[in-house]
């Protein structure tokens, strides 16, 4: 039987490679407020995440995307639930578009909006950009806002439990405490309004009978956050099954407290400037 010949290896075609997801002509030159949707070609991804620089939108938008499907995979959203945005350097925001599913998205369902929140293509953005705006505008220092409605979170708020008890201490360290704002009715302006003073202090709240708001460096800064309050209020979920929940003593919270500099931790915590809670740390939202 004849040898089975040598298969010499398919020369590579360099012109058959996908085409840039920045547009040559464009490369350099400042965001201009134009519409704008997500080229064919998707940016590069790196895991579960996509790299994204703070000016290139079609990473972002990608992103956004990766964000959206994490968050429905771990059921803090479903359906048409949950939005997330992230703002460009000139000030224009990146957000989910209105009526889709959003563990399915994909980036020509990302919507680009000028800083009051009206798209620039005129499609209908999620109706709680309202919300976004508000919290861009409450803190020049963050560029995502993440929202999601995780069900212990969202459990906590409608038993009328706080969530604001100092007893984790890798939260402690890291965002403070995780208050809960006041119930407001969702896709009004009662809504953001509710949210200012506790975003003006900390990165993450829980909105009463609705959802949890978390703000953040990046897209991915702010969902780690999303995924810390609910990881919270699991564990927290597990201990009152088990018996009574012992919050750390006021020492021990400033010995956390302490370490943050050590760590070199300087992002905000509620807890260095008043946590914010609706009634005083440890306490139920609604007292007996």
């Amino acid at each position: 039987m004849d040898p089975t010949p040598a298969i010499d290896p398919t020369p590579t075609d360099l012109s058959a490679c996908a085409p840039s997801a920045v547009d040559p002509a464009l490369e350099g030159q400042p965001i201009g407020a134009t519409p704008w949707q997500a080229p064919a070609s998707p940016p590069q991804r790196h895991g579960v995440m996509t790299e994204a620089a703070h000016d290139d939108k079609a990473a972002i938008a990608q992103q956004i995307c990766d964000v959206m499907r994490l968050m429905y995979g771990q059921e803090i959203v479903v359906a048409n639930d949950g939005n997330v945005s992230a703002r460009l350097p000139n000030g224009n925001i990146l957000i989910t578009a209105s009526g889709v599913l959003k563990g399915f998205m994909t980036p020509d369902q990302i919507i680009e909006c000028d800083p009051e929140g009206n798209a620039l293509d005129g499609r209908r953005v999620t109706t709680e950009v309202k919300m976004h705006v508000a919290a861009y505008k409450e803190r020049p220092d963050i560029r995502s806002v993440v929202h999601g409605h995780p069900i212990y979170a969202v459990a906590f708020s409608l038993a009328g439990i706080s969530l604001a008890e100092c007893t984790i201490p890798e939260i402690i360290v890291t965002m403070g405490s995780i208050p809960t704002a006041p119930y407001a009715t969702p896709s009004t302006y009662d809504l953001p309004d509710s949210l200012r003073a506790f975003l003006s202090k900390g990165d993450a709240v829980i909105m009463e009978r609705h959802g949890v708001v978390t703000v953040g460096s990046d897209v991915f800064d702010a969902f780690k956050k999303m995924e810390m309050v609910e990881h919270t209020a699991k564990i927290t979920h597990a201990a009152r099954t088990l018996g009574v929940v012992r919050p750390i003593a006021p020492d021990g919270v400033k010995a956390l407290l302490d370490t943050r500099k050590q760590l070199g931790i300087y992002t905000k915590n509620n807890l260095c400037d008043g946590c914010g809670a609706r009634e005083v740390c440890a306490a139920p939202v609604y007292p007996d």
